[in-house]
């Protein structure tokens, strides 16, 4: 049976009420949170929760719906609305010292393509990349036979996808959940925000 790269994580139950926030502290350490989880109906309900898990690990967690939108507002067009959201990600992102990536397949079988976008971003500007799945087969095996070369590497995604991971000195996440939580469950993203502050916010120690 050949290696995973990465590692499971056991099914967990994260009640929002138990999860305590440390408050902003000076010189904490900022955290962009990816992920397709903002196109969900309950977008800011996950965000303040993730976002009070990251407290609870020493971070302090940002997420994209915490943009300025209402800029948006003023603007005449669909496409100035888009480009401008762009920016308004780019300077959340420029805001912050690592990212933490929703990797779960979002449309098809490989990630939220924005996020890829966004983890590019953070590994080109020399910032940490974790990331986690809440789908735990290989790549290889979720693409439906086409006649085209697959990547068969026993990754969670394209190579060029886990490789920003793999040089911030992680592993890429895998929780097995049910397939009615794949975009609701938050063990994944629990054990990866728990993975770097150990190697984060240790060596700070």
């Amino acid at each position: 049976m050949k290696e995973k790269i990465g590692y499971f994580v056991k099914p967990v139950e994260v009640n929002p009420s138990k999860v305590k926030d440390n408050g902003k502290e000076p010189n904490v350490m900022r955290v962009y949170l990816a992920g397709p989880d903002v196109f969900l109906p309950n977008a800011v309900e996950i965000g303040k929760v993730k976002k009070r898990i990251c407290a609870q690990y020493g971070f302090e967690g940002v997420y994209p719906l915490d943009a300025p939108f209402n800029v948006l507002f003023d603007l005449d067009s669909p496409v100035a609305m888009a480009h401008t959201t762009f920016d308004l990600m780019v300077e959340l992102m420029d805001s912050c010292d690592l990212v933490i990536a929703n990797l779960t397949p979002f449309r098809g079988p490989s990630m939220d393509v924005g996020t890829a976008v966004e983890i590019g971003y953070m590994y080109g500007c020399g910032k940490p990349v974790f990331g986690y799945t809440n789908v735990v087969k290989d790549y290889a095996e979720r693409v439906e036979p086409d006649d085209f070369f697959v990547e068969s590497f026993g990754l969670v995604d394209n190579v060029m996808v886990e490789g920003l991971i793999y040089r911030t000195g992680a592993v890429v996440v895998r929780a097995d959940v049910p397939s009615n939580e794949i975009y609701t469950s938050l063990e994944g993203f629990t054990g990866c925000v728990r993975q770097a502050a150990e190697k984060l916010l240790s060596q700070q120690t």
